[in-house]
């Protein structure tokens, strides 16, 4: 990333940052072992129905994340820029209260297999990342600009995530229905970073290499929660039967 004048700090190029921590997404993606076995078809496929299960459960609570974001930035309004963050916010949060990706969800799952999501139990991990937004920056002392600059790198991470699910599913585990958990917005959430990374930059006391360092921090968060999954499927389950296949819906 480009040095800036400290005059010019706080107007660091969304742009830019999205650029290097895109670049930081993408290397996270290639270093995680259940995305690249994934990539290659080496995911087991009662492991991939596992491992999605725990995405499901996480996902499924994602809501109190945003809650975090909305409660913060509501605490500290600002600026126009901050205000259309507060409104992205609860647009996505209204529509993770809504249950709009609830139908999506359950179509995914039952083209895995799983045709009863209340019956998959929350692993540790699952539980601990769950969890973990919480824990860091719900606290009085934490600072709201470091929450949302963790969810832009979140969202930033979701389009090259999807990319991988979308392309590997379908090629390497016959999967071609109940995509569109994945493929439907996938395009908006790096319009999100965009408008939450906005909000921040207009923060004249904000600290651009704080922030950009708790998205980066999130970025690896999330990949890594997935790996430990993946880790934890693996420590737990019986070999799987040569002949096992995912159930593919119409």
């Amino acid at each position: 990333m480009a040095s800036v004048d400290k005059g010019d700090e706080m107007q660091l190029d969304s742009r830019a940052v999205s650029e290097s921590l895109e670049c930081y997404v993408r290397d996270r993606l290639a270093e995680s072992d259940f995305f690249s076995r994934l990539s290659a078809g080496e995911v087991a496929p009662g492991h991939v129905r596992d491992v999605f299960g725990q995405y499901y459960l996480w996902r499924n609570r994602f809501h109190r994340w945003l809650g975090v974001c909305v409660a913060k930035s509501a605490a500290q309004g600002g600026a126009g820029s901050a205000q259309r963050a507060l409104g992205e916010l609860i647009t996505c949060l209204s529509q993770e209260v809504n249950g709009s990706h609830h139908g999506p969800a359950t179509s995914f799952l039952a083209a895995l297999g799983i045709t009863d999501p209340a019956r998959i139990a929350a692993l540790p991990v699952t539980e601990a990342y769950a969890e973990s937004f919480l824990r860091c920056y719900f606290a009085a002392d934490r600072a709201g600009d470091e929450a949302l600059a963790a969810l832009a790198g979140r969202e930033l991470a979701v389009p090259v995530r999807n990319s991988i699910i979308t392309s590997a599913l379908p090629e390497r585990y016959g999967v071609t229905s109940g995509l569109e958990l994945f493929s439907l917005h996938s395009d908006l959430t790096a319009a999100h970073f965009q408008v939450l990374w906005g909000a921040l930059t207009i923060r004249g006391e904000a600290d651009a290499e704080k922030l950009t360092e708790a998205a980066r921090m999130e970025i690896w968060e999330h990949v890594t929660f997935w790996d430990d999954v993946y880790s934890s499927v693996l420590a737990g389950a019986q070999p799987p039967a040569v002949e096992q296949v995912l159930t593919v819906s119409s």
